[in-house]
């Protein structure tokens, strides 16, 4: 962000003191040119079933739908965590995306957030001030472009130059005319690189900048409910949660961030890598009090359930295959389907 107003190095400051070490600014006008993007895409039919995204574009693309005196948006950032080394599934374990080695992010987040919109508030003279994240109803990768934190990528993730895309996002609104920063300094796209669009392992970009969540690794294993296709189980790898490699072979992770906060870290939740007999091993309690408070949550039992067995499959974990076979039984159809592909595959 550029320091050279006062009212930039203040609330650089603000954000600082509630560990947000990357903060912008810009105005809360209608971000025009990603509603028509974000429309497409959801016309297009590569939201799957993501009915958040795709109920209301209008909505998503004003940030006055949170905030109705909104008249600045300031957008922070907070660094993932650094690399734990290569991984290795060793037959047996499963791999989690970065973002969800630690406790969930929005948990930490929202109170954070809020109280620096309370700060900001008060240090610019606004009546009304609100945090939101990924949660809320705006494009956040798009207010942290405009804003100057960095630049949407070809993998459709914010790139923060020189940074890398290993960032959460977080937003605060006021009803406070601040001025906007500037662009972020260097490299401002990709260029001719296609990394990224080549190393998908579901082929997910019909195009550069177009996600389609259906073959998203990501979206399957988080968001989805159902049966995974079957062409797209072996492409799934060893990745019981989520997916990294869009993001892993970009030449912008060069550099590594600063250090996280330590509840996002390895140690605080479940890790870059979780075994598999672990999970298949869960059942809805055992499950809660396991990942409770982290990211792995999301899918519910069966959801990493189904995951468990489709990686299972694509490792060769063959000391699985009694613990496998149980699922054939399992009430939800879901498990046994996917059960019995895992024992085919692994004969």
């Amino acid at each position: 962000m550029s320091a050279a107003l006062p009212e930039h190095d203040q609330l650089a400051r603000l954000a600082a003191a509630h560990g947000f070490e990357v903060v912008g600014v810009t105005d809360a006008a209608v971000l025009a040119d990603d509603l028509a993007r974000l429309q497409a895409w959801a016309d297009a039919g590569h939201g799957a079933d993501l009915a958040y995204m795709t109920r209301n574009p209008p909505q998503r693309a004003d940030p006055r739908t949170l905030l109705t005196s909104v008249k600045s948006v300031i957008s922070v950032a907070v660094a993932y965590p650094q690399d734990a080394g290569p991984f290795e599934h060793e037959g047996r374990y499963g791999r989690i995306a970065r973002y969800a080695w630690g406790r969930d992010y929005h948990a930490l987040v929202r109170p954070r957030l809020e109280a620096l919109a309370r700060d900001v508030a008060v240090a610019f003279g606004g009546r009304k001030a609100r945090g939101a994240c990924d949660h809320s109803p705006l494009l956040e990768r798009a207010v942290a472009a405009r804003a100057g934190l960095g630049f949407v990528g070809k993998n459709t993730c914010l790139i923060l130059p020189r940074r890398g895309s290993w960032w959460f996002l977080g937003e605060v609104l006021v009803d406070v005319e601040l001025p906007s920063t500037s662009p972020a300094d260097g490299e401002r796209h990709c260029g001719t690189c296609v990394r990224c669009l080549e190393a998908c392992p579901t082929q997910a970009f019909p195009a550069p900048y177009v996600l389609d969540a259906r073959r998203c690794i990501s979206y399957l294993t988080i968001e989805h409910a159902g049966v995974i296709p079957d062409e797209l189980r072996g492409g799934i790898g060893a990745w019981l949660f989520g997916c990294d490699v869009c993001q892993e072979v970009c030449p912008f992770q060069r550099e590594h961030p600063p250090a996280p906060w330590p509840e996002l870290m390895p140690e605080a939740g479940a890790g870059p890598r979780v075994d598999l007999g672990e999970v298949l091993a869960l059942d809805d309690t055992s499950f809660a009090a396991r990942f409770r408070g982290t990211p792995l949550e999301r899918p519910g039992r069966v959801g990493l359930q189904r995951n468990a067995l489709v990686v299972a499959a694509n490792v060769g974990a063959v000391h699985l295959r009694s613990a496998i076979g149980g699922f054939l039984q399992a009430p939800e159809s879901v498990l046994r389907t996917h059960a019995a592909d895992a024992l085919e595959r692994l004969a």
